[in-house]
């Protein structure tokens, strides 16, 4: 049996994900943890699980910071919805409704933002595909994206098939 020890508060916030996605029996035990600490208990034969629990942690708490037109913003990466380009213009739309102009190419945000489960789905656009609620097919072999927020995007014809290969549901061709 392994034993991890977890702030009580920082755990609370990611509890509901982690539990549904992990074998993990959790304690708040005096004789077992410190006060405000949670216990994670785990399998010794699940030792593998650990990588993929802190990663998922990791991910969850991962802050990047960006230039912009008056100086720098630090930003939690789960917290973008996704990046949209109006020419030179990058705009970073966040949860909250709150939108902001970054001064990076969208090519150089696509490569910082990929293991974060971000793809790229037209000229103009990277979304994190964490935060789309659905996808539904649109007119012209396009594919029409709705986002937890209410936000409609378009992956564009030209990049649907990378999209789809991306999230898994690009079916095996003969």
């Amino acid at each position: 049996m392994l034993k991890i020890i977890w702030n009580r508060e920082d755990f609370e916030k990611i509890s509901d994900k982690i539990l549904s996605e992990f074998n993990i029996q959790v304690t708040d035990d005096p004789n077992e943890v410190p006060e405000h600490k949670v216990g994670l208990l785990l399998d010794s034969d699940n030792v593998a699980i650990i990588e993929k629990l802190i990663k998922k942690l990791m991910m969850e708490k991962q802050t990047m910071i960006f230039p912009t037109q008056s100086g720098y913003l630090q930003i939690n990466v789960q917290e973008i919805n996704y990046l949209e380009a109006f020419g030179d213009d990058i705009f970073m739309h966040v949860e909250h409704d709150q939108s902001q102009q970054i001064k990076q190419p969208l090519y150089q945000l696509e490569g910082m933002l990929k293991p974060y489960h971000f793809i790229r789905i037209g000229k103009s656009f990277i979304v994190n595909a964490s935060k789309i609620r659905y996808i539904r097919t649109a007119f012209n072999a396009k594919l029409d994206l709705e986002l937890l927020d209410g936000t409609h995007l378009e992956v564009s014809r030209s990049f649907v098939k990378d999209f789809k290969n991306a999230i898994g549901i690009q079916k095996k061709e003969d």
